[in-house]
């Protein structure tokens, strides 16, 4: 890996701690003859943890933005306030007309970009729309769809083959009379939820491990847009059809070789919650 060009320690500023050496995990640095040392450079894959632990700024990696690398202020870490954000978080269906700058989307997305990834590979990216027309059209012709096929399975060779299924007893199947009814009455979307922004979330298709850095990157930006005021909610259906319709991964310039992992919607909520979430206890086993 030819990424980074210069890694090299300010010798007089280095108090032979060790501590670069022992927590690099790729090798880069090494102990030789009792002086820490970049030996393997070739190695290096960014993740700055020696410019992080050294206590010195004995470090130069021109590989990495100086400016962005700054003293963690420990006093504003607080577990309660992380808590009560995890824990008052939740799905959000129902927005205002009200459009999120562009702004506070990139503050956003700067703050994903440090949610980590395989390998530190960094290759997650956002397609955002905030274009209404289109966000529109997308649910109105992604609604007809399903709405159609819907349509198929109460008769006929379809009602036989959601019995064969067992479709009849998915909940949401069960759904859709009501939201077709709501649908035509009050124009509700039930695709993206008339949000004003939906995010895709995007990596190559062949690299290990996307699919999770995409979640994580998606974590991240729903945590964080939460204490920002803004809710978000997962939309599985556009993702799948992503994968499978060139035609929208076209519409949306998703580039030929990446695929979307994950779709965002985005807004202020419609309406306030007073009170957390209610989760299961999870299955946890002890291997002491």
């Amino acid at each position: 890996m030819k990424r980074f060009m210069l890694i090299k320690k300010i010798e007089d500023k280095c108090s032979e701690c060790m501590l670069c050496v022992r927590d690099c995990v790729m090798g880069v640095w090494r102990n030789v003859d009792g002086k820490s040392m970049p030996v393997h450079v070739e190695l290096c894959n960014g993740c700055s943890h020696c410019i992080a632990v050294c206590p010195c700024d004995a470090i130069i990696h021109n590989g990495l933005n100086k400016e962005e690398i700054y003293d963690v202020h420990v006093k504003n870490l607080s577990p309660d306030a992380y808590r009560d954000a995890i824990v008052s978080r939740r799905s959000i269906r129902q927005f205002k007309k009200q459009p999120v700058p562009r702004d506070v989307i990139e503050k956003i997305l700067d703050v994903a970009r440090y949610a980590p990834t395989a390998r530190n590979q960094q290759e997650t990216g956002y397609i955002v729309i905030t274009n209404q027309r289109l966000i529109e059209e997308t649910a109105q012709g992604l609604f007809r769809l399903g709405s159609s096929f819907y349509d198929k399975t109460k008769k006929g060779v379809g009602r036989l083959l959601v019995r064969a299924t067992g479709l009849s007893r998915n909940p949401y199947f069960n759904l859709m009379d009501y939201v077709q009814e709501q649908n035509a009455e009050k124009g509700r979307d039930f695709i993206l939820h008339n949000a004003p922004v939906v995010i895709l979330i995007h990596g190559p298709k062949r690299k290990a491990f996307m699919a999770d850095d995409c979640n994580i990157a998606a974590t991240t930006i729903i945590n964080y847009a939460h204490t920002l005021g803004l809710g978000t909610c997962f939309v599985g259906m556009m993702t799948l059809l992503l994968r499978y319709s060139s035609r929208l991964r076209k519409k949306f310039g998703v580039p030929g070789n990446r695929r979307v992992y994950v779709t965002l919607v985005m807004g202020y909520p419609a309406y306030g919650y007073r009170h957390t979430v209610s989760r299961k206890t999870p299955v946890i086993k002890w291997l002491s």
